[in-house]
């Protein structure tokens, strides 16, 4: 039996009374949540097992032995309807018998995971910080945006780099278009994944504070280079890296300004981190490599790292946020806080529904407190932890970390 699968199916019930083993629409969201670091396959058993009512069926028995008769019974039908393998459907089933029939000393509700358990960045069965999916679509499109803008400025003359001037300004416009492919590339990652058109505002917005901080960090990394690789090799390597870790910065500052909730210094913070664990890559792989795969390569890295690091820790330090629900498999998060997350078919809304009243409902933290107001009602209602809340063609769950 997976023991991991069993205390978190614990939690739920402790959260939410044990009826919810009744419900598979409701249980789902809270279990593709809470357990979405479990083994697919056992996650998948108990689901199924939920799905064909097994629960009211073993809560009818009487005695230990007609509970075996009737799990291997449960057993034999959920293999016959899924083509899962009888020992996974068995296991499964006496998760469920172990739920519903706990012995005495396990009668209390199970202990409330740490603040790191709850957070998305956390592996519930080695309690290690763990990287998500969002974390890694941040990175792909980092890397492939800033690829993107290093293959635009191939086609860069640089007949003017013989000259001191002419060199900062090349290097300068050559880490501009890098600066704004990572932007860009982020600001679509962030709308994708919340399946969202990004506002013209926003991308215009973006793309001059990444063309900008580009240029300001490529052209301080030339003239750094000009007056440090007399020095020595090491300060010329260190100076760079950090002008590199310059651009993440202010990427980090462009990000702030489209992920809801994210502070600013907090995002720039992890920008600059993201940019000087890139640009050492960078600086190794261009040294290491031919010149032009050398380039492309380290320019990838630094997109990675930079979108990683900018996702990994807005995550990792939020105090609050919805799992906002789809479909039966379909969940995104997204960070809670002083600004408003709005579910509409407005151009503003975090969360886009379409037919929809223009502002159907927000979400927000005011005073310590998750508050959702209802447009459509004008109602105020407080919000705990665990709370689902249905909104017609999405619904969400909230997440917090003070218990």
């Amino acid at each position: 039996m997976n023991v991991n699968l069993l205390t978190i199916v614990n939690r739920i019930v402790s959260e939410q009374g044990e009826s919810i083993l009744t419900d598979a629409k409701r249980l789902f969201p809270y279990f593709s949540d809470y357990a979405k670091n479990e083994y697919k396959e056992d996650r998948t058993a108990f689901g199924r097992c939920i799905e064909m009512g097994a629960y009211q069926t073993l809560k009818n028995t009487r005695t230990a032995d007609e509970r075996r008769r009737v799990k291997t019974a449960l057993a034999d039908q959920l293999n016959s309807k899924t083509g899962i393998d009888k020992p996974r459907c068995a296991d499964a089933l006496d998760l469920l018998e172990a739920v519903i029939f706990k012995p005495v000393q396990q009668a209390s509700p199970p202990p409330s995971p740490s603040p790191q358990q709850m957070n998305t960045p956390v592996n519930v069965q080695t309690g290690k910080a763990r990287i998500s999916v969002k974390t890694i679509i941040f990175g792909i499109a980092g890397a492939l945006g800033g690829t993107i803008g290093e293959l635009i400025s191939e086609n860069l003359n640089n007949e003017g780099g013989r000259t001191f001037f002419g060199s900062v300004v090349f290097v300068a416009v050559w880490a501009a278009f890098i600066g704004f492919g990572i932007s860009v590339g982020l600001l679509a990652a962030q709308s994708i994944y919340l399946k969202k058109k990004p506002v013209f505002e926003t991308l215009v917005r973006t793309a001059i504070i990444g063309i900008l901080l580009g240029a300001f960090a490529g052209g301080i990394a030339q003239i750094a280079f000009a007056f440090t690789y007399n020095i020595s090799a090491m300060v010329e390597i260190i100076s760079r890296i950090i002008c590199w870790g310059i651009m993440g910065w202010g990427v980090g500052w462009g990000v702030s300004t489209f992920v809801p909730n994210f502070p600013k210094k907090r995002a720039m913070t992890a920008g600059l981190l993201g940019g000087i664990i890139g640009g050492a890559i960078f600086r190794a792989t261009f040294s290491l490599l031919p010149e032009a795969i050398g380039r492309i390569v380290g320019i990838m890295a630094l997109g990675f790292f930079i979108g990683l690091t900018i996702s990994y820790i807005e995550e990792a330090l939020r105090e609050a946020w919805l799992t906002v629900i789809w479909g039966k498999n379909e969940t995104k998060t997204v960070s809670l806080g002083q600004k408003p997350i709005i579910f509409g078919s407005s151009r503003e809304a975090d969360i886009f529904l379409s037919n929809e009243a223009p502002v159907k409902a927000t979400v927000q933290i005011e005073n310590g407190k998750v508050v959702m107001y209802d447009k459509t009602t004008n109602q105020r209602r407080e919000l705990q932890n665990g709370n689902q809340v249905d909104l017609g063609k999405v619904s969400f769950v909230v997440n917090t970390k003070k218990q």
